[in-house]
């Protein structure tokens, strides 16, 4: 079995332009089901890692994303090769999730590859319009410099909270010679210095995944900022079907983590205080070995 572009179509439900239907093409998705040895064996490792200690995200990890970040940076230095600069958490299994079920890639990097299409496809289309894009959370600023090839008229910003983003943004401008502005922001305590130009739009991509419940002061500051559009791709357990088998591990899996929780209800009720327009809310069901992580969300302020 392969993805074609007509598969990612039906899901975000817009077409693609030819360079990202060429992309799909030339990343040559290919996969095939698992065995039933294989899925059985699957849902087990998932339940025994589940029944253990977890890592759990939180204000407290900065020093570990300091230090994961500063690992790309050194090789980015050393190659000047921006593959470097992706996260090495992918790729880290074989087994993904694609279409609400498991599957068994048979193309090397199908985990990034396919993270890519999606994020690329869903950025273009929803910020189009937008002269002035920010990253928040932006880690190693790997999509903003995808974004600059679509349009390398628009103003890109990319924000974190570790200093060695912002070392890794100077390091990009430099060897790639493009500009993104770089700030160092914290979405557990807000910089309201910080502005969002006219014509704006932001995004995250599996960033406010590590705020747990702690995302108002982000939305707070966004509403106050008033962007064009909102656009998150995070993970979202009230997108998906409790009384399935694998979205029920998945769920399970954001709430072992402390990821991002409660975002999408509190969205919606700001939106019935007229408050913001939710424009969008969909799954996009894709998603890594243990979870469907990247429900897209896409909203503004309205007042």
């Amino acid at each position: 079995m392969k993805i074609i572009p007509e598969d990612i179509e039906q899901i975000l439900c817009f077409k693609l332009n030819k360079t990202l239907k060429q992309q799909v093409l030339d990343f040559d998705l290919k996969y095939r089901d698992l065995t039933k040895e294989e899925r059985d064996d699957y849902i087990l490792d998932v339940i025994n890692i589940l029944s253990n200690e977890i890592i759990y995200s939180g204000e407290h990890r900065i020093n570990d994303w300091e230090k994961g970040w500063h690992e790309n940076l050194q090789k980015f230095k050393e190659t000047k090769n921006i593959e470097n600069l992706i996260p090495k958490y992918h790729n880290k299994h074989k087994i993904l999730r694609w279409n609400g079920d498991i599957i068994y890639p048979l193309t090397d990097n199908f985990d990034y590859k396919i993270h890519i299409c999606m994020v690329d496809a869903i950025l273009q289309h929803y910020l189009k319009d937008c002269q002035n894009v920010y990253e928040f959370g932006c880690g190693p600023a790997y999509h903003l410099i995808r974004f600059n090839k679509f349009n390398n008229n628009i103003n890109l910003n990319g924000l974190d909270w570790t200093i060695t983003s912002q070392e890794i943004i100077k390091e990009i401008n430099n060897v790639l010679d493009i500009n993104i502005n770089m700030f160092n922001f914290n979405f557990f305590n807000p910089d309201y210095k910080i502005d969002i130009k006219e014509k704006g739009g932001i995004y995250t991509v599996a960033a406010l995944e590590q705020v747990g419940e702690n995302f108002k002061p982000f939305v707070d500051f966004l509403i106050s900022k008033k962007p064009d559009v909102c656009v998150h791709l995070e993970p979202i357990d009230e997108l998906l079907d409790e009384n399935n088998l694998i979205d029920k591990l998945s769920i399970l899996y954001f709430r072992k983590r402390n990821y991002l929780k409660g975002f999408l209800p509190y969205l919606e009720k700001l939106e019935q205080e007229n408050k913001i327009e939710i424009i969008n809310k969909q799954r996009i069901f894709s998603g890594s070995y243990f979870i469907e992580g990247h429900s897209l969300i896409v909203w503004r302020p309205k007042i």
